[in-house]
Formats: C-alpha cells, structure tokens, sequence
C-alpha cells in the first residue's frame, strides 16, 4: 500500500512539472540550422499560469527592429531550419512570417516544425508566433543567405 501511494505521488508530481503550471511567460522555440542554435530575440507576450499572470509589452515595433542587434546566422541556399518547442507545452497554433529589410513579410510555410531557407542571396528576418491555452509569444531571428 505504502509503495503505491509513493508511485502515485511520483507521478502527480512529475505530472505538475510536466505542464509547468508556474511558467511566467511562454514557451521559446529552439531554432536550429543542421544541429546548431540560432539566437533568438523574444517579442512581447501574454501568458496565464498558475501563480503568475502577466503581459510584457517589448520596445520593438517590428520583427526588423527586434533583430537590428542580432549578428544574422548564415546559410546555405535551400537549407532547412527548424522550429522547434521542446521546453514547455507544445504550442496549439504557430505561425511564421519572412520580413524583408523594406518592411514587406509574406507568411512562411511550417512543415514537421520546420521550413526552407531561399534560395535566392541576402538577409532574411523570420517572425515565429506561438499560441497556448494560457496565452501567446513571439520570436524573431536573422539568417543570412550566402
């Protein structure tokens, strides 16, 4: 008896960190090119956790300004990068735009938590959005295409 009540409470609790219902803010995609990291800069979100509740308005108008700071990361034309949210809940929703440096963007295709780089030269801003139950945020990275 003694040893299932210490099982079920394993499992509770691993259950409790799994969701992680004490997250401030939400989840950051891990963003790679063939197994290394892209730096990220996070736009402003919302979210609604167990304890803490908050939205946090970032100074970027833009996904262009967020990433004016970023050295960008460079690719090979065609390449694939990922998009992928392994800390936290998995999003219910993701989006991804491409801006370009004359402020146009076009959305940008998500497949398996992943997209094509152009194959055409130049730099490239990437917008990704995230949508949870408790709430919504956003990232921006630069890759340029050489």
């Amino acid at each position: 008896m003694r040893k299932r009540l210490w099982l079920v409470l394993i499992v509770v609790v691993g259950l409790i960190l799994y969701f992680e219902p004490f997250r401030g803010s939400p989840p950051e995609p891990d963003i790679s090119v063939n197994g290394a990291d892209i730096r990220v800069t996070s736009g402003s979100y919302c979210w609604n956790g167990l304890l803490i509740s908050q939205c946090a308005d970032t100074v970027y108008s833009t996904p262009l300004e967020m990433t004016e700071k970023q050295t960008p990361t460079v690719v090979k034309p065609g390449t694939i990068i990922e998009v992928a949210f392994n800390d936290g809940p998995p999003p219910q929703r993701t989006k991804a735009e491409q801006w370009l440096k004359d402020g146009t963007n076009k959305t940008v295709q998500l497949k398996n938590e992943q997209f094509t780089a152009p194959n055409k030269k130049g730099l490239y801003i990437y917008h990704v959005y995230g949508w949870w139950r408790q709430g919504d945020g956003n990232v921006a990275f630069a890759v340029q295409v050489k």
